[in-house]
């Protein structure tokens, strides 16, 4: 082994010696990577859950902080320049593109699986 040579000479000091690996039958092998299989695609769903629970709750927040800019800045009591920031920042645009559509896209790209996600965000947004 090349790694072997380097560990000699002192220069990779760090390294654990690995024990000897036992023989192993090719149905064994091929048992123990399916009983490995069977665990990952039993907590990948939950990650990518996660995941999408996570940018639900991100774009929902963002979606509220649009909503109570615009309620504030509408308010029958603000001034003509607050009234007019909306307009000025563009802020309907902004929603649009960094609340709305950027995560419809990705939800759209996700399909099917993102479908559940995908209306539950249309019924919020």
């Amino acid at each position: 082994m090349r790694h072997t040579r380097y560990v000699k000479r002192g220069l990779v000091p760090d390294l654990i010696p690995q024990p000897d690996a036992r023989p192993i039958s090719q149905e064994q092998l091929a048992s123990e990577v399916k009983s490995i299989y069977a665990g990952l695609t039993m907590v990948l769903p939950k990650l990518a859950n996660n995941r999408w629970q996570a940018l639900m709750a991100l774009h929902r927040t963002i979606l509220h902080e649009h909503h109570d800019f615009f309620l504030a800045s509408q308010h029958p009591s603000a001034s003509p320049a607050l009234r007019g920031l909306a307009s000025k920042y563009s802020m309907p645009a902004r929603m649009w593109k960094h609340g709305i559509h950027s995560f419809l896209e990705l939800l759209r790209r996700r399909l099917p699986e993102s479908l559940d996600y995908m209306l539950a965000f249309i019924y919020l947004a």
